[in-house]
């Protein structure tokens, strides 16, 4: 049952398509934010332009193959939660920030749970009858560097395969939890971009990556970002039985957001898998 405290109306945030580092900066505003005065339940969806490949917080970099990422003119940036790397082309990404004082669960696979409610009814809008996935991937160490090829408890699964992860944090009694579906299909250039142990490694991994995960459009589901942008909103509404509605950001988490985006694209950052840090300006 969804606590009642979740019924203050949620507010609905609109970004431009930005950079990794510009979306990741927005996000640790918003949870700096949350931990802090007092606001509502805020939901996001965002695209990325460039295309970026975002690695998580504990990941270490030299999964990364740089040069090949320069090529492509892809973007890498570090996320402020785990998990492993996401090409971020022809995905629906979004996050939601719960702020400090509102009844989440303390056990994390517990506020997945909760959370995850909104997303499976969207999906449901689009046709599609998901389920959460019961327990972590005995491999998920064994997975490589691609974040879908491992399986865990923050995942929604479609006949058996991952099609949506989520990561998760919290600070300041505050949380945020982001995450992705893949509308196509672009495996192929993801693992062009990671490293490997030699050419069987990567082939190994990349068929691992295909028999765990899937898209939108190899479900035979066509949709648009600004479909399941929609189909969020009734879901999340459905769920927390909450009004949804367009709202603005404050002057301070516009500020914050243009400081951290200087950080999130600083070396230092994205160098150093740091258990305990978050980008500091």
């Amino acid at each position: 049952m969804i606590p009642h405290d979740f019924a203050p109306p949620w507010r609905l945030i609109h970004t431009e398509p930005a950079s990794g580092a510009s979306n990741m900066a927005l996000d640790q505003a918003l949870l700096e934010a949350a931990s802090g005065d007092k606001l509502p339940v805020t939901l996001r969806f965002y695209r990325w332009d460039p295309p970026a490949l975002s690695i998580g917080r504990f990941q270490p970099l030299s999964d990364v193959d740089l040069d090949a990422c320069a090529s492509e003119g892809i973007e890498v940036v570090r996320r402020p939660t785990g998990g492993k790397s996401i090409l971020h082309l022809d995905d629906f990404t979004y996050s939601i920030v719960i702020p400090r004082g509102l009844p989440l669960p303390e056990n994390v696979i517990t506020a997945y749970r909760l959370i995850s409610g909104g997303i499976l009814r969207a999906l449901r809008h689009l046709g599609l009858t998901a389920v959460l996935q019961s327990r972590a991937s005995e491999d998920y160490r064994a997975a490589g560097g691609a974040c879908f090829a491992a399986a865990t408890q923050a995942d929604l699964e479609y006949n058996g395969k991952k099609l949506c992860g989520s990561a998760q944090v919290r600070r300041g009694g505050a949380t945020l939890q982001h995450g992705s579906i893949m509308i196509e299909d672009h495996s192929d250039m993801l693992f062009g971009l990671l490293r490997f142990d030699g050419t069987a490694e990567m082939e190994l991994q990349r068929e691992h990556y295909r028999l765990r995960c899937t898209a939108l459009s190899q479900v035979d589901m066509p949709c648009t970002w600004a479909d399941l942008a929609g189909s969020f909103v009734s879901g999340f509404r459905e769920a927390f039985d909450v009004d949804i509605s367009p709202g603005s950001l404050s002057t301070w988490e516009k500020e914050r957001w243009h400081i951290l985006t200087d950080a999130y694209a600083s070396s230092p950052w994205l160098d150093n898998a740091d258990s305990h840090a978050f980008p500091q300006a």
